[in-house]
């Protein structure tokens, strides 16, 4: 029955650290829209803990863009949900 314990314990400390290091790593990163990608599917402002997305309706199409770069923690996650290829990490300025 310890090493059940032991095993559950390593996995929750490992997840643990390898989310301290994922937002060490992207410190200075920020998301980045390519707006000729975008589709305005929503999918990444669903995604984003943060909210920092936002949709906006040009004179012919809706996409997403970086409403509040400051908030952006560079985790990845609506990196990894938008299908198109439309954000990218890029160094913040």
């Amino acid at each position: 029955m310890n090493v059940v314990y032991i095993s559950i314990g390593i996995v929750v400390l490992l997840w643990i650290f390898g989310n301290l290091h994922r937002r060490r790593k992207n410190r200075n990163r920020v998301i980045c829209v390519v707006e000729n990608n975008c589709t305005g599917c929503r999918r990444c402002i669903k995604r984003c803990t943060r909210h920092v997305l936002e949709m906006v309706t040009d004179e012919t199409e809706i996409h997403a863009i970086v409403r509040y770069p400051d908030k952006c923690a560079a985790c990845g996650d609506c990196l990894v949900t938008c299908k198109f290829n439309a954000l990218k990490l890029v160094e913040r300025v």
